[in-house]
């Protein structure tokens, strides 16, 4: 009997990599994966504002901190980023 085949796991994107340094350097420096959790990093209400600024500033979109909370990794953040940027 053979043992079920784990799904690829696909490469993260440009902008997921672009997100997770993004996190990073609000988060001294700790490295950050695609799909680590914000509040598991050490991220808090405050540096959470200020990462969503930053988003803003850099994509042009406006998060709000409820989705941002939502999301909570840099996977999903990127996917409100394009779903921001596609219904322009």
């Amino acid at each position: 009997m053979t043992e079920p085949q784990a799904a690829p796991v696909s490469a993260p994107t440009s902008l997921v990599q672009e997100v997770a340094a993004l996190w990073s350097e609000h988060l001294d420096g700790c490295e950050v994966g695609a799909d680590d959790d914000f509040f598991g990093l050490g991220g808090n209400s405050l540096i959470g504002i200020k990462v969503i600024e930053r988003i803003s500033e850099v994509y042009g979109v406006e998060l709000s901190v409820r989705s941002f909370y939502l999301a909570q990794t840099p996977a999903r953040v990127a996917e409100l980023i394009e779903r921001d940027r596609a219904q322009r």
